[in-house]
């Protein structure tokens, strides 16, 4: 039977729904062994059961009855719940198929309560109990949804103009090339009304059991009553805006234990997790990387061979170097390759320092990896951070430094020394048995490349780069950090070049036979067809870069050092203004994560702010919560 729902509007937004049904029957395999003797409805999220974060929400509501279909240790559900939960009374329905049938028939053991409206909702969803209010606003029936992304798997639906559901997509109908552009992914919260359940769910739902459909998904029945047309008005309700999260396996718990933390927590975690920072739903402009490449159709080439690359050992360290050398165009003999930069600096500190000067502030992975009684900080001229040349070789030969590093362009500063300069410290150092360690992570966003044919090869070095005069000085050394240039941050590639073959084959010595993974084999395998496009991805880096500093600059309360990298270093001009605040309130208040540089080895570090140029919507995004997130916490303003 057709029907609109529309007969009754005015008392379902007048009252609440009493009735919930809440299906916790699963078992919960994929998070082993969380539920090895409890079910998956009573694994917590900030400490609090699911199944009782659901009840509390539910009871806020006006819900008074909710029956829960129980199977895998139902027993266990019951001796927690009880006969009431938060003013709730808990009636229990035995799903004793459970362990062989799926959720359609969970809903079928319950059929005797689908006689009146209903909050249906799956036992594994956190939300916000803004959910709930958001389907009670709603006169008919109702389904919370939230915009699809692959990451989100499970069945999807179609809306019309008027948010009417049109067509629902199980899972299992969603081939490699189905169009997610416009689909919306169900939260598994449904408001269903009496009269939609009586005359279709039920009946639906009945015929699917009678005809052996046990091991379909519920939704099938909502899918065959809106290809019947036995309903036209069942709303999407997008409850993007509001916290929810489905938990099926560790990295779902993750998300959500992370997702339902307060915003306070969450910031403090972050400051933890050194990375992966995609899975949390944040800005970020803290890390450093290029946020033009690789291009896409880069990326498909990876699809093609991913099995194998993955099920298959990768290279060892002569061919990895061999792989370096074709984009870098250096001696593969000069090259050492490692699980990125960090690598590297870690097994240099630890094995061919021993007294080391470096300019302050500068990259901390330096100063932190050799004993504070062997390091020679050299504090950059305050105000401008440029480094004086002369003084400090100086200081380094005073020091009787073995090591002497420059990062340039210079982080947290993006300011970088010249050629000329570095070569000239190369040759001041030398005749102290110095190593002149040189940076140049970030040198590809200082100016535009210059093409040169270093070894008769088609290689581009960076204008600015000594990586071309190693041969000339013994003592030069250069690190490299891939990840950074080519936005390959999660493959972790870098490297050391240098014609001190000795050092290269103990650096190679100290590396694992497999330490570059697969897949970064294979990027560098594959990198050499795209030089144009990570030409043009610099290119758009620095017009980028460029535009923020403009912006910045604009704005009151703020002084920005004009960059020659992807990043910004800008000063809180008002004295008793605080880095930490801002990045804080930043976080809080629009979900953007800045670095600030409370930990750097520099004057006034506690006023000083590192920002990274992502896109320039992105960045004009930054720029206006900046503005507000200044005024609001200036002195003056308080």
């Amino acid at each position: 039977m057709l029907h609109t729902e529309s007969q009754s509007s005015s008392s379902h937004q007048a009252s609440a729904v009493r009735r919930a049904v809440i299906l916790a029957a699963g078992k919960g395999t994929r998070l082993q062994p969380l539920t090895s003797n409890v079910p998956k409805c009573l694994v917590k999220i900030g400490g609090v059961p699911l199944l009782e974060r659901a009840l509390q929400s539910l009871a806020s509501q006006g819900v008074t009855e909710a029956i829960i279909v129980i199977g895998y240790r139902g027993d266990v559900i019951r001796d927690r719940i009880g006969s009431q939960f938060a003013n709730v009374a808990i009636h229990y329905v035995d799903a004793p198929d459970f362990d062989t049938t799926n959720n359609i028939h969970s809903l079928w053991d319950a059929r005797d309560y689908l006689d009146e409206d209903i909050l249906l909702l799956e036992a594994d969803v956190a939300f916000d109990t803004t959910v709930i209010t958001a389907l009670l606003a709603h006169p008919g029936s109702s389904a919370a949804v939230a915009p699809s992304q692959r990451s989100l798997s499970g069945t999807v639906v179609h809306q019309n103009e008027h948010n009417q559901i049109i067509r629902f997509t199980l899972g299992s109908e969603q081939g490699p090339d189905f169009d997610f552009s416009s689909a919306l992914k169900t939260v598994n919260i449904y408001l269903l009304r009496g009269q939609f359940l009586r005359e279709s769910v039920v009946p639906s739902l009945c015929r699917a059991i009678e005809a052996g459909h046990v091991n379909r998904y519920y939704e099938t029945v909502l899918q065959e009553c809106i290809a019947k047309g036995d309903i036209t008005n069942l709303i999407a309700v997008d409850v993007s805006a509001r916290r929810w999260y489905e938990i099926d396996d560790h990295r779902d718990l993750d998300a959500a234990e992370f997702l339902f933390q307060d915003r306070d927590a969450q910031y403090h975690r972050i400051q933890q997790l050194h990375g992966s920072y995609w899975r949390y739903g944040f800005t970020d402009h803290s890390y450093l990387y290029n946020m033009h490449f690789p291009p896409l159709t880069m990326l498909e080439v990876f699809r093609d061979d991913l099995r194998e690359v993955i099920t298959n050992y990768p290279v060892g360290q002569n061919e990895i170097a061999r792989l370096t050398a074709n984009w870098t165009g250096a001696n593969p003999d000069n090259l050492a390759i490692a699980n990125g930069a960090a690598e590297l600096i870690k097994i240099l500190g630890n094995q061919f320092m021993q007294r080391m000067t470096i300019p302050t502030p500068s990259f901390n992975e330096y100063e932190s990896v050799i004993p504070a009684a062997g390091l020679n900080r050299f504090p950059l001229t305050p105000g401008t951070f440029e480094l004086d040349i002369d003084a400090f070789a100086e200081s380094a030969i005073q020091w009787c430094s073995d090591t002497a590093i420059v990062v340039t362009p210079n982080n947290p500063t993006a300011l970088s020394v010249s050629r000329e300069n570095l070569l000239r410290l190369a040759s001041r150092l030398e005749p102290h048995n110095c190593r002149l360690i040189v940076d140049e992570s970030f040198i590809e966003f200082a100016r535009p490349a210059s093409p040169t044919r270093p070894n008769n090869t088609t290689s581009v070095i960076p204008a600015g780069s000594i990586e071309d005069a190693i041969e000339d000085y013994p003592n030069l050394v250069v690190i490299k950090s891939l990840s950074k240039i080519f936005g390959i941050a999660g493959l972790r590639i870098g490297y050391l070049l240098s014609a001190d073959r000795d050092l290269i084959q103990a650096v190679r010595a100290a590396l694992p036979i497999w330490n570059i993974n697969g897949l970064a084999e294979e990027f560098l395998r594959i990198v050499g067809r795209y030089r144009a496009e990570f030409d043009a991805s610099c290119d758009l880096t620095r017009s980028a870069a460029a535009q923020l500093y403009e912006d910045l600059r604009a704005l009151p309360g703020i002084d920005p050092i004009e960059p020659d990298a992807n990043f910004i270093l800008a000063k809180l001009t008002n004295p008793l203004a605080s880095a930490l605040e801002v990045a804080r309130h930043l976080y809080i208040e629009h979900n953007i994560l800045i670095k600030e540089c409370t930990s750097k080895s520099m004057p006034e570090a506690t006023r000083y702010l590192r920002i990274a140029s992502r896109t320039p919507d992105e960045n004009r995004i930054l720029v206006a919560a900046l503005a507000n997130v200044l005024h609001l916490v200036s002195p003056t303003n308080k």
